[in-house]
């Protein structure tokens, strides 16, 4: 488990990214300290306001979570490769029986492993749906505005005008990061989940006996049984790196749609209220 980051790792990361979010909400509610008239406004600014501590939240846990997973399967592989060459007997190493109990423990930790994964599933995946659909739609329209709004003219406060333009910035850089540091890692898993069926296939099952020949047949047709539970958010799409280039595409398309429409009397009714709701906050 030389894999398996220390309780000391992931305290820096959680007390990193702790101070980063504090930094973060410090940093917002400065270049909107003119709008604070009062106790309200503060507490609106600090509890509903960006960065979402709630982004923060799920990403923190489940990347704990499948982190852990990520080393565990690893480890399967790695026992896997410890077994002889051709799964043969080697005299005073590699007995028969030993050969089978591996074989046959390293099946039933995979089977539980995906268990967890389909648990993990079931927990995270409204949450996840939640949080890639928000940070979806969060792109979606903040790049729209930067795009149809022309460059508004520099105020009296240069230097917060900067920093407001700088903070839709920051938010996206923020949006793909988490987006990415989920994607990435269940691309990790799904990669070492599936890995172990390539070196079943390179056996040949004719030459076996039958004992370990069983738990070969048992091994395969366990990681197809498992194979339709990949890590999903609630069933409505996959997470893997085949996301990245969906969202991309609907993100363009999206994009295009909306400025090719941005005449249309709903759409400009929509950046009227957007703008009125926006210069209130």
């Amino acid at each position: 488990m030389k894999r398996l980051w220390s309780k000391k790792r992931w305290n820096m990361i959680f007390l990193s990214i702790f101070v980063y979010f504090i930094g973060f909400k410090c940093f917002f509610i400065y270049i909107r300290f003119l709008k604070i008239h009062n106790i309200v406004s503060l507490l609106h600014y600090a509890l509903f306001s960006i960065p979402y501590v709630m982004d923060y939240v799920i990403t923190i846990t489940s990347c704990f979570f499948l982190q852990n997973m990520f080393v565990r399967f690893q480890t399967l592989n790695d026992v896997w490769n410890c077994l002889p060459a051709d799964l043969a007997v080697v005299p005073g190493q590699w007995t028969h029986d030993r050969i089978v109990d591996v074989m046959e423990n390293t099946r039933l930790l995979h089977s539980e492993l995906c268990g967890l994964l389909k648990a993990f599933t079931l927990g995270y995946g409204p949450m996840l749906l939640g949080f890639f659909s928000s940070s979806f739609i969060n792109m979606l329209l903040c790049v729209y505005f930067i795009i149809i709004n022309d460059e508004e003219s520099t105020s009296s406060h240069p230097t917060k005008s900067f920093w407001e333009k700088i903070l839709p910035l920051i938010v996206h850089v923020q949006i793909v990061t988490f987006l990415l540091s989920v994607i990435v890692i269940v691309s990790f898993i799904n990669d070492k989940r599936l890995k172990i069926i390539s070196y079943l296939r390179l056996y040949q099952i004719s030459n076996l006996h039958l004992d370990i020949k069983q738990q070969i047949k048992m091994f395969i047709n366990q990681i197809s049984a498992y194979d339709s539970d990949q890590i999903s958010a609630f069933g409505f799409f996959y997470i893997n790196l085949n996301l990245v280039t969906s969202i991309l595409v609907l993100l363009i398309s999206g994009i295009i749609t909306l400025i090719q429409m941005k005449n249309h009397p709903v759409i400009l009714q929509f950046n009227n209220d957007t703008k009125s709701y926006l210069g209130k906050l």
